[in-house]
């Protein structure tokens, strides 16, 4: 697995061996990034939750975020090893903690783009979504981006309060779900 673009493009990432990881397909991450590039990633703070090789943030720091934050417990170490390759160590923050009580550590920390990509058909996807919400970790207009299984739904209902569907692009059994946050009292 490789950077797609920008400064560190064709770095080799290392991928975590026998931790049953499921990393973001090339495609996958390159159509994410596509979507994203016309809304801009320049000097952006960027949340990786559930980060595996951390090929997400290196990516939109490869392509002009500012900084990353990683959540991973099991891959901490293979995520910091990937930003020493790609030449990030002082633009990434790595979180070795259970998702959680990660995400409450940052808590009024704000990010304007936030990936997820929890192991599948474990119920994570909405349940880690309100605690994103409930420690207001999204800027007003930040992005919440999902990659999940089509048999685990995001519940809209649920997080209608928080946030608004903008796209969602489904391949296979694989959806990404885009979600366009706004800030509570604004």
């Amino acid at each position: 697995m490789k950077i797609i673009a920008g400064t560190a493009k064709g770095t080799q990432l290392k991928s975590p061996e026998g931790m049953n990881t499921r990393p973001t397909l090339g495609k996958v991450r390159e159509s994410i990034f596509n979507v994203l590039s016309n809304v801009g990633l320049l000097e952006t703070n960027i949340l990786d939750i559930f980060a595996g090789t951390g090929a997400m943030g290196l990516e939109a720091l490869s392509r002009g975020a500012s900084t990353a934050t990683f959540i991973d417990k099991v891959t901490a170490n293979v995520i910091k090893e990937n930003a020493n390759r790609c030449k990030f160590t002082n633009k990434v923050e790595i979180l070795k903690k259970e998702v959680h009580t990660a995400l409450k550590v940052l808590q009024k920390k704000h990010y304007d783009y936030i990936f997820m990509d929890p192991p599948y058909k474990k119920g994570y996807v909405n349940d880690i979504m309100q605690c994103i919400f409930a420690c207001d970790l999204p800027r007003d207009n930040a992005i919440i981006i999902v990659e999940h299984s089509s048999f685990e739904e995001i519940d809209f209902e649920k997080h209608a309060n928080y946030c608004r569907l903008w796209k969602e692009k489904k391949s296979g059994n694989i959806i990404v779900t885009y979600l366009i946050c706004k800030r509570l009292g604004e």
